[in-house]
């Protein structure tokens, strides 16, 4: 199945990969990824499947849509947990310096 455009992108930002990581990592140019992951109709499906593999050689699972969803994809869990772990810190920074900003 060809990947969404979107969700390729969406899966190399929740990687944090760059286009140079990500372009680099498939041998292409940044400036084709930048079309693919744009939903350029120039793209071809071997390219666009090369970024979808080494998406998934990442960890990334793509996902089918369904009846009640669309298509969507996963990420490792060891990935997702770090996202808490730095939303707990930013979550704990500010609410220092909401104190910290207030007035006695």
């Amino acid at each position: 199945m060809p990947a969404d455009p979107n969700l390729l992108k969406a899966a190399r930002i929740l990687l944090g990969l760059s286009q140079d990581d990500l372009a680099n990592a498939v041998g292409i140019s940044r400036k084709s990824l930048a079309r693919v992951e744009a939903g350029g109709v120039d793209s071809t499906l071997g390219t666009v499947e090369a970024i979808k593999v080494a998406l998934e050689l990442r960890g990334v699972t793509f996902l089918g849509g369904s009846e009640s969803f669309g298509p969507g994809l996963r990420v490792p869990a060891d990935l997702a947990s770090g996202w808490e772990a730095e939303r707990a810190r930013l979550a704990l920074e500010r609410g220092r310096s909401k104190t910290e900003n207030e007035e006695p």
